[in-house]
């Protein structure tokens, strides 16, 4: 998504630059700090979302070169050290931000961007919770009359076929497109409800079987029939031939 990129380089660029261009900030350092603070929860994200897979990543900074200087090559992705990147960042900008250069004042404005991000992550999630049981009889009785087209509905509705909230290295497909704003929201919701889990499993979410799905892809349609069900994207052409082929997706 074309946001997440601007996000991400006005959120990072600053940190990255951060030692050329530190004593020439000026009153700029509380932009960079506000930015800063930004980074800190993008990487907090990255974290969680990986899981175990950020600390493989950051083994993987000594195993994989120690592998190509043994052997020559190496038999895991060449990728694998990139999961320890937020690890990596969100320690770094603790450093700098705790650090002896840092003003209280430079600390204040990082904390208002750790509360930017914060307060987005309660919007979702009251957002969420707002229509949790509307869309929870949508899918039940396959009607969704009195459901209003929104973002959140969309986002709800497309869960596990459109949107995927959680990584797994194992299931050889995933819905293919990420969007922060649903994943946060469940996480902060599913450990007050019972029905629900950090991946949205229950009841919003896959069950065994294909008819969940077509419930799901139906109230989809019916509510936001203008909207692609399939995903022409590199990322899901490179998934399994049946999601490219699958007739509920056109």
């Amino acid at each position: 998504m074309a946001w997440a990129t601007v996000v991400l380089v006005l959120a990072f660029a600053p940190f990255i630059a951060y030692n050329l261009i530190r004593d020439r900030l000026g009153n700029g350092r509380k932009v960079v700090f506000f930015l800063f603070g930004i980074a800190l929860c993008i990487c907090s994200y990255c974290i969680v979302f990986l899981s175990y897979l950020s600390i493989v990543g950051l083994l993987a900074l000594v195993f994989v070169p120690f592998e190509l200087l043994r052997d020559g090559h190496f038999g895991a992705p060449m990728a694998l050290p990139l999961a320890s990147v937020p690890i990596v960042f969100f320690i770094q900008i603790l450093g700098i931000v705790l650090g002896r250069s840092a003003t209280g004042h430079d600390r204040k404005f990082f904390g208002m961007g750790a509360g930017l991000c914060l307060l987005f992550a309660l919007v979702m999630t009251f957002w969420f919770n707002l229509h949790y049981s509307s869309v929870q009889n949508a899918l039940t009785t396959g009607s969704t009359k009195g459901l209003p087209r929104n973002y959140m509905t969309e986002r709800m509705l497309g869960m596990h076929f459109k949107y995927h909230l959680s990584f797994c290295e194992l299931d050889g497909w995933r819905p293919p497109l990420h969007d922060p704003s649903i994943v946060t929201a469940v996480w902060l919701t599913a450990p007050f409800r019972a029905d629900l889990d950090w991946r949205g499993m229950k009841p919003l979410g896959a069950r065994h079987g294909t008819t969940f799905f077509d419930e799901r892809i139906a109230a989809y349609k019916d509510l936001f029939p203008e909207r692609p069900l399939r995903m022409e994207c590199s990322c899901a052409k490179g998934y399994r031939k049946f999601y490219m082929k699958d007739p509920r997706l056109r």
